[in-house]
């Protein structure tokens, strides 16, 4: 459905599995001043706003909660056995503005050690809570940039380096960053934790700081007692020794017999016989040895289970190494929620999959792995768990914000999902999938994801030779590229679109366009060329009657003006656009136009008349629950007051500007402090 909150404008509106109606809304570019600090340019909204303070995005009406702390936890094994000189070790060490890691090979119980760890700690000594991320199927720094943001209830913004850092800055947390080794790059994180305290698990020791505890294997008096917890049997005191010797002490491939033992009530002695025949190799720094390992011990236990049981754990494999709905498993077998309980049950029993409260999690890393590589579901298949999820995204993202918070949890699901369906060339699938999830990706930030589902969308359009699709998908990567602030590459995206749109006889959109690109000039300070793109676009709208888009074009050129200093040029626009807003019910609009205007009798020196537009700006923004503008807007309105003398009234409301940039994080939160405690010497003195 079209989106009445942006300004870069063309989402897809599906109404058919071939259908797709390119319109006004999804991806069109704003701007909104908020003059008294700077005229730098934010992207926002329905009209284009010039922002006050550095480069970053709003998204409008869904803001992430803010909690008190922060609380996003490894998961932890149920059984948990040894390792007493381990914790004692992280326990003496983890602190704030301190990193330690943990290093070893792969299936050694690093996760594990540290979710154990990190649960035993007392209350007090993080006090800002605990940050999870696993960079596993995630390498990109940006994710881990992201994860942090939102787990602190941040909006991700353009400079997310800068807004990651004065959060943290603030605050006395752990970062658990768990599998290291896969990170893209891991010293582009460390320097942002100001005070933190970081946990990293890694197979690299060159990830490692001085604070480092290499995790070795199980000695063998404890590797039995492992196997046997596993195994839930006394069994044959000599076998199960040297099985726990064979697997050298493994903690993955001890839990893998045990359960397996456990399941199939099979003699010890026939499982040794089996692995003393099998080249299971010894450990060291292979992880070629560790993969071949865990799937010679993982072919056993997989031919032990039924067939559904494989169709999940290969849905498993499919999807990301994160925890999982029963509700996909049981689209896969047809609906069956009879043959899904079963199938779950045998892979638990297995030790395949895991518990966790309502959802499961795959045993470990490695046995994903295994299951992406060895298990890959059939077109058949792979065509019934992206119908799913096409429903169920679609659903979830017409619901809005209670939607957004349950997309939440499947995001990196759907991203693999969609990787899986490009590579089975299943284009429909591909372009509805994206079509489902990339609204929500954007409102909620989360623009790297959202242009690689764009750029996998774009793929299948070519393939299919879908013209408009890719023209569509162009389009979109401008946009989200401007989102995140990298203004060149939203410039060459756009410059891709155009011909496209010439060759279609894509009017509408074409104007849309034009504006996206003049933004882009505007940014970047070619205010000529700006302006022509502007005007065309505005020529276009008129053409075709897009009111909407002709009330954001308006608000544009007075903000190009506006950036000029040409108060008296610009303020004509702003107020052609106003009544247009509130003609066509944009209230964004509306609200960033007053916002605009506001400016202008700011920069003119008529405080008394800002305020009274800056008011109005105000009261849209907190209606729309969007705290960001709201924290600005108030910030302008203190400004205000300030310049007509009245301190009491100034003080009030740059305190609420303060208060809320406090909830949010905000990057200018330590200087408006300062400028808050001078305001308030000031008024003691007048």
């Amino acid at each position: 459905m079209p989106d009445p909150e942006s300004s870069y404008e063309n989402t897809v509106t599906n109404s058919g599995p071939g259908d797709q109606n390119i319109a006004q809304g999804d991806n069109a570019v704003g701007k909104q001043i908020n003059d008294n600090r700077s005229s730098t340019q934010t992207i926002e909204g329905n009209a284009n706003t010039v922002a006050g303070r550095d480069v970053r995005i709003e998204h409008h009406h869904h803001p992430p909660t803010s909690p008190e702390s922060a609380c996003i936890l490894p998961t932890e094994d149920d059984i948990f056995l040894h390792r007493e000189a381990e914790l004692a070790w992280l326990d003496e060490h983890l602190s704030p503005d301190r990193v330690v890691a943990v290093c070893g090979p792969g299936g050694m119980g690093k996760s594990a050690l540290a979710a154990r760890a990190v649960r035993s700690l007392p209350p007090d000594r993080f006090p800002d809570g605990i940050i999870f991320h696993t960079f596993y199927h995630q390498a990109e720094t940006t994710k881990a940039l992201q994860t942090i943001a939102h787990a602190l209830g941040l909006k991700a913004e353009a400079d997310l380096e800068q807004q990651v850092a004065a959060a943290l800055g603030s605050r006395q947390a752990l970062l658990v960053l768990d599998g290291a080794e896969e990170a893209e790059d891991l010293q582009a994180v460390l320097p942002l934790r100001g005070r933190c305290g970081v946990l990293v698990t890694t197979r690299k020791k060159s990830d490692c700081g001085p604070f480092r505890w290499d995790l070795q294997a199980l000695p063998d008096d404890e590797a039995e007692e492992v196997l046997r917890a596993w195994g839930g049997q006394a069994g044959d005191q000599e076998a199960i020794e040297q099985i726990a010797e064979l697997l050298g002490g493994w903690p993955v491939a001890l839990r893998l017999a045990g359960h397996y033992l456990h399941s199939t009530g099979e003699p010890a002695t026939d499982y040794l016989r089996w692995l003393q025949e099998e080249p299971f190799k010894e450990l060291g720094e292979s992880e070629e040895h560790q993969r071949d390992n865990a799937a010679l011990l993982l072919r056993r236990s997989t031919a032990q289970v039924g067939e559904d049981a494989r169709l999940v754990l290969g849905l498993a494999g499919c999807l990301a190494f994160d925890l999982l709905s029963p509700a996909p498993m049981t689209a896969l077998l047809e609906g069956d929620e009879r043959r899904c309980r079963k199938a779950v049950n045998e892979l638990v029993n297995y030790g395949l999959l895991e518990r966790r409260g309502e959802r499961l999690h795959i045993g470990h890393a490695l046995i994903h792995e295994y299951a992406a590589r060895n298990l890959a579901l059939s077109r058949e298949t792979l065509e019934r768990v992206a119908a799913y999820y096409i429903d169920w995204c679609r659903e979830q993202s017409a619901a809005g914000v209670p939607g957004y918070a349950r997309m939440d949890d499947e995001r990196g699901h759907c991203l693999r999902l969609i990787r899986a369906c490009l590579d089975g060339e299943l284009w429909q699938e591909v372009k509805d999938l994206v079509g489902a999830i990339q609204v929500y990706l954007d409102r909620q930030g989360w623009w790297t994801e959202r242009l690689a589902a764009l750029e996998m969308r774009l793929t299948a359009a070519r393939q299919t030779g879908d013209r408009r699709d890719e023209a569509w998908c162009l389009n979109s990567l401008g946009y989200t590229c401007a989102r995140r602030g990298d203004q060149e590459k939203a410039l060459a995206w756009f410059e891709q679109c155009l011909p496209v749109y010439h060759e279609q006889g894509m009017r509408k959109e074409e104007g849309v366009l034009l504006n996206n690109m003049a933004y882009i000039y505007d940014d970047l300070g070619k205010y000529e060329q700006a302006l022509e793109q502007y005007e065309q676009s505005l020529s276009i709208r008129r053409e075709v009657g897009d009111r909407e888009g002709e009330g954001t074009t308006l608000n544009n050129i007075g903000t190009l003006y506006w950036a000029q200093k040409k108060y008296d040029e610009a303020l004509p626009y702003y107020e052609q656009c106003l009544p247009i807003h509130r003609e066509v019910g944009d209230t964004i609009g509306e609200g960033t136009t007053l916002n605009n205007i506001a400016s202008i009798y700011d920069a003119q020196g008529k405080p008394g008349k800002a305020v009274e537009y800056y008011k109005k700006a105000l009261a849209i923004v907190t209606e729309l629950g969007d705290r960001k503008l709201e924290a600005e807007d108030s910030w302008n309105i203190g400004l205000a007051y300030e310049d007509m003398g009245d301190f009491t009234k100034a003080e009030e409301y740059i305190a609420l500007a303060v208060e809320i940039e406090e909830q949010i994080g905000h990057p200018d939160l330590e200087n408006d402090r300062n400028h808050l405690k001078q305001l308030r010497a000031k008024r003691r003195g007048a």
